[in-house]
């Protein structure tokens, strides 16, 4: 993956919204990884915030919409990496300050 992809997938990333913070997946933390695949499809592996999220499936399906849509991207597959947790000091400053907006302090 190119160096130009990556930085489109991430501002596109950034679109993605958890809706129960208000705040986007990335400045969250919650994107894992983002890998190429061989067949002209991109990877997103997330770890989340809590198990058992009832927006999981409404953002993935926004993850795959989003980044299916960027030139040259064939197939989106997005997957819950369980063997990774999700971590408090991977959330941006800016994430922060917005979710205590909407009344989480984390």
């Amino acid at each position: 993956m190119v160096n130009e992809q990556l930085q489109q997938i991430n501002v596109t990333l950034k679109e993605v919204i958890d809706p129960h913070m208000g705040v986007n997946i990335l400045d969250m933390g919650m994107v894992k990884r983002v890998e190429a695949t061989v067949d002209s499809g991109i990877y997103v592996g997330l770890v989340l915030p809590c198990i058992g999220c009832p927006a999981l499936e409404l953002m993935m399906a926004d993850i795959r919409k989003r980044v299916g849509a960027l030139d040259g991207v064939e197939k989106v597959k997005v997957k819950v990496e369980w063997g990774h947790q999700w971590d408090r000091t991977h959330i941006t400053e800016e994430a922060r300050e917005r979710a205590a907006r909407h009344g989480y302090v984390i």
